[in-house]
């Protein structure tokens, strides 16, 4: 059985991240793999060590720093990975991606396909469910259990709706995008980290792929980079309660919220 996970290297949560023209951001060079594709990576390695013979191998599709998520799955025990396109993805939108990571994948084959629900720095939540739809798979989204039976042909899931657990079957192949609570994420062994540093990362070019350049099939585009509005000035009440409570409900009647 062969299992693919989608990763995706992203800006640090805790990275400084400033706008320097309407076009252009000036982040901080503090990158990760995203939260949500260690999770998938975890996941696809509790599938293995329930069936050993599955064949892992992590995807993804960027340019120099898609390698690092890489290095992240080689180092977390993924077997075999592959760095898709070049620079020409930096910046790409979601269709485009995921576009490049379908054509790939309809080559590989893969019984499972698992992925972060959404990346740690647009948080589309696109990409998965887009590649199942190229590859014309069934998909659920962030899941929080995950169950596959090969022999059956079938992967079974657990999605949190509204504060209960739906339990969902699908027939494989499917694509499933992990939730937080689906795995928890390892830390690898320096033995590991200092293999995925060492370790050749192959690169399939876009003409490889079947992909033109310019790349088509965009339908998003930047207009401009604007900072969060400033938040009013906050006013305290010292009274205690209940005596801040009347004074709470004049405050809002002189700012006309209440009638």
């Amino acid at each position: 059985m062969k299992i693919a996970v989608l990763v995706k290297q992203v800006p640090d949560l805790e990275a400084t991240v400033e706008i320097a023209s309407d076009k252009d951001l000036r982040i901080e060079d503090r990158y990760v793999c995203s939260f949500f594709d260690e999770i998938a990576m975890e996941a696809a390695l509790a599938v293995k060590a329930a069936a050993p013979d599955a064949q892992l191998t992590a995807f993804s599709a960027g340019g120099r720093r898609a390698v690092d998520a890489l290095r992240r799955a080689v180092a977390m025990g993924i077997d075999q990975v592959e760095h898709l396109g070049d620079e020409t993805l930096d910046g790409a939108d979601s269709l485009v991606v995921a576009s490049v990571l379908a054509s790939r994948l309809k080559a590989f084959g893969p019984s499972l396909v698992l992925a972060g629900k959404q990346a740690g720095d647009d948080d589309m939540a696109a990409v998965g469910p887009m590649v199942a739809a190229l590859l014309g798979m069934p998909h659920a989204s962030a899941v929080v259990s995950l169950k596959v039976d090969a022999a059956a042909g079938t992967v079974e899931v657990g999605r949190e709706v509204e504060g209960e657990v739906w339990t969902l079957k699908a027939p494989l192949p499917a694509l499933v995008t992990a939730e937080k609570g689906l795995a928890e994420p390892r830390i690898p062994v320096v033995t590991r980290v200092m293999k995925a540093m060492k370790a050749k990362i192959p690169n399939v070019p876009l003409t490889e792929l079947g992909v033109a350049a310019p790349i088509p099939g965009a339908r998003t585009r930047h207009v401009r980079y604007a900072p969060p509005p400033s938040r009013p000035a906050v006013t305290m009440l010292t009274e205690p309660f209940p005596a801040n409570v009347d004074e709470l409900a004049r405050r809002l009647e002189q700012a006309g919220v209440l009638a």
